[in-house]
């Protein structure tokens, strides 16, 4: 059965809130959960439950959500080059995301353009961006869970 990705936005980068939120989704597989945030990495992250990826380091993508984030270094960039049009990554590297105006923190995740916009926006704004990597027969019903957990924008992708 193929993967999907059910994503949504945390209305906070708070370590503690983000852990009652999402702590309480049931048959929640935290090995699959990502959280993508801005904030600068603490010792408070590396200790939670919570699987965080900090936007500046190496990309993610949809291999980094639901697997290994420690060999991923859990931290994230935009197009892994040096952000000058026409110098360095090549932006067709993006695949979903890319057109090269846009700081792309939710890296090469199955995200539509238009979508990722608003993702990036929300972390922009100091709001962090959750990624789950499920089984398609499950999405709906995490699609469900995240809402009711409180995350807004919930959308799934294949």
């Amino acid at each position: 059965m193929a993967d999907c990705f059910v994503t949504g936005i945390a209305p906070t980068q708070d370590i503690a809130e983000l852990e009652k939120m999402l702590g309480s989704v049931p048959n929640l597989d935290q090995a699959n959960l990502s959280v993508i945030t801005t904030a600068n990495r603490s010792d408070r992250h590396d200790r939670s439950f919570l699987n965080f990826i900090h936007a500046g380091g190496p990309q993610i993508d949809a291999e980094v959500v639901g697997g290994s984030i420690a060999d991923a270094g859990s931290i994230m960039t935009g197009s892994g080059g040096t952000g000058v049009p026409g110098i360095g990554a090549d932006s067709n590297s993006l695949g979903f995301l890319g057109h090269p105006y846009v700081v792309q923190h939710v890296g090469a995740l199955p995200i539509p353009e238009d979508e990722a916009d608003n993702y990036n926006d929300a972390l922009e704004d100091g709001r962090c961006v959750v990624a789950y990597k499920s089984a398609n027969a499950d999405c709906a019903s995490f699609e469900g869970a995240f809402k009711a957990a409180g995350l807004k924008h919930v959308k799934t992708f294949a």
